[in-house]
């Protein structure tokens, strides 16, 4: 198990997905890298230690490595409702000052903007030139073998419009693919935690044939167990941790933090899955599910913990995805669309799955 560290905590065991990143950012662009996986099993974090640690040689004074020209644009939490806001996010002119930098300098507040003449962006803004033609002739003049735009949480761009009826993420997409397969300009890696719109993804075949599709996982129950043993933890707390936590990194770190709160490491680790099970149950008053559907998740969720996964089939019935796609969308179920496997998102929720008493 190797592990690093990124802002004051520990990356446990990445080494692959690091090569992997390293090795693609090294081939000429010709897909797009589309990254998903459960909720909080590190894209994010992978991704901005990458570009600070591995991509810059100075990332304190925004220097990439010699050859490398990255640009990382987190959505994040960016108000986008418009075509105009979009813009906003997404560049700004030469001319403008940069801001003061401070000591909390990230990959997701640094890297995040394209730069072009203010003059420029104004025609831009008034729809005279096309917002996706103007990038592309500016990364033409960029002299770097390696040319990598990162984009986090593309989902947001959905149902946004240019002039009321161009589709904002149909336009970004296509611009995606003449970046990479069709001109070999920049890389492209977009990454996603909601699985239904990588369905949607990878359900269109001309997105499928122009991209490429990478899954990061919690961690394997090896890992977990060398790195809680490194911690001082004894091999029937790891075995409970396990069956509570799974390899969730996030969940795993909290637990070690509040874990002194309560008397026992059970006692903490039932509040948890009591927690689980209480966002469970608020869903089922809010989602306004049927009886049929109300028995289609309960069926999903009994198969879950008998064997682990739910694989949806052509024999199941149509509605499954549907209901599987309402409780991907509040991040309890994950539905991988590349194996059609269904389980909990993180395994805290299978736990809470466990107290419905089906």
């Amino acid at each position: 198990m190797q592990t690093r560290y990124f802002r004051g905590k520990k990356l446990i065991d990445r080494d692959s997905e690091i090569n992997f990143f390293l090795d693609w950012f090294n081939q000429l662009p010709e897909l797009i890298l589309w990254v998903y996986g459960p909720k909080s099993s590190g894209k994010t974090t992978l991704i901005e230690y990458v570009v600070e640690k591995e991509l810059f040689e100075d990332f304190e004074n925004l220097k990439p490595k010699k050859g490398y020209w990255v640009r990382y644009i987190n959505l994040r939490g960016k108000l986008i409702t418009s075509y105009n806001s979009f813009l906003e996010s997404f560049i700004k002119p030469k001319k403008e000052k940069e801001e003061k930098k401070t000591k909390s300098l990230s990959a997701k507040v640094s890297a995040s903007i394209i730069q072009i003449e203010a003059e420029l962006l104004k025609e831009v803004k008034t729809r005279e030139k096309d917002l996706f033609d103007v990038i592309i002739s500016e990364i033409e003049g960029i002299k770097a073998e390696h040319r990598i735009l990162i984009i986090d949480e593309i989902q947001t761009l959905e149902d946004i419009y240019i002039n009321g009826d161009r589709e904002l993420l149909k336009e970004f997409l296509n611009f995606c693919v003449r970046l990479t397969k069709e001109t070999h300009l920049s890389h492209v890696v977009i990454l996603s935690s909601n699985t239904i719109f990588i369905n949607r993804i990878y359900s269109d075949a001309k997105l499928k044939k122009t991209s490429r599709f990478y899954k990061i996982d919690h961690l394997d129950k090896s890992i977990v167990v060398e790195w809680l043993s490194g911690e001082g933890f004894k091999d029937d707390e790891i075995e409970l941790i396990w069956d509570y936590l799974g390899g969730c990194i996030p969940d795993i770190q909290r637990m070690m933090f509040e874990k002194k709160e309560f008397n026992t490491l059970e006692e903490y680790l039932e509040h948890q899955a009591f927690l689980a099970y209480s966002q469970i149950v608020m869903f089922y008053h809010q989602g306004k599910f049927s009886k049929e559907e109300i028995e289609i998740f309960e069926n999903i969720c009994k198969e879950i913990l008998a064997n682990g996964s739910l694989v949806l089939s052509k024999d199941k019935n149509p509605k499954y995805l549907e209901v599987i796609s309402k409780w991907a969308e509040k991040e309890i179920l994950f539905f991988d669309p590349l194996t059609l496997e269904v389980k909990g998102n993180s395994r805290i929720y299978e736990k809470g799955m466990e107290k419905l008493k089906l």
